[in-house]
């Protein structure tokens, strides 16, 4: 109960303390995690996740230590929970979006082609910013994706799946020509993102 307080104590901070604050509280988040193990945080995955993701759309755009901090953590508790594929440990390229054309493309090696085990309160949770306003919330989820689907086009679509009438929603709520340019933006992102690693799962028709 006392660790099970402590974190919550923890998350909540990265809530309500201010950014002068909130670099040393991830540490203490991820110390706790790393000595209570996997199999304990576990039943704190969706908890953990939505604050990581908070803390990616709440950093302030003019302190870039910011952004890159909470993209770290967010990053770091993604392979806590997910891990990756283990050519990705020691490579450069692991942090490049998906998007990036100028990108050196790293498969997952031969039997890691499993996607990692996701609760599907986490997926729902990532599902809904793919298509966020902010760039940095995007590459984020899209990351977070590559890392459980082990950076798979086959794993991506089975993943999904089950998800294709909600990304609909998430992606069409009206005509993409009535809304505000940086939603347009975000909505191209998501559906490029959708038909470059998952090309079968929403039909040109639609």
């Amino acid at each position: 109960i006392i660790f099970e307080n402590l974190l919550s104590v923890f998350c909540e901070f990265c809530f309500s303390k201010a950014w002068n604050f909130k670099s040393g509280i991830m540490s203490a988040v991820l110390n706790l995690m790393n000595r209570m193990g996997l199999r304990w945080c576990k039943q704190y995955e969706v908890e953990v996740l939505h604050t990581a993701l908070f803390l990616v759309k709440n950093a302030p755009n003019d302190m870039s230590l910011a952004g890159k901090e909470s993209l770290k953590f967010f990053t770091q508790i993604c392979w806590f929970f997910f891990e990756g594929p283990t050519s990705w440990k020691d490579s450069k390229t692991l942090i490049h979006d998906v998007l990036c054309p100028t990108r050196v493309h790293i498969r997952s090696e031969s039997g890691e082609n499993d996607h990692a085990i996701i609760s599907e309160a986490s997926l729902t949770l990532l599902l809904s910013e793919l298509s966020s306003t902010s760039h940095l919330v995007r590459f984020a989820i899209r990351h977070a994706l590559r890392l459980i689907t082990r950076d798979t086009t086959t794993s991506l679509q089975t993943l999904l799946s089950k998800h294709t009438s909600s990304l609909k929603r998430l992606l069409f709520p009206r005509l993409l020509r009535t809304l505000p340019l940086p939603d347009q933006v975000a909505v191209i992102d998501a559906l490029a993102y959708i038909v470059d690693r998952a090309p079968g799962l929403l039909p040109i028709s639609d």
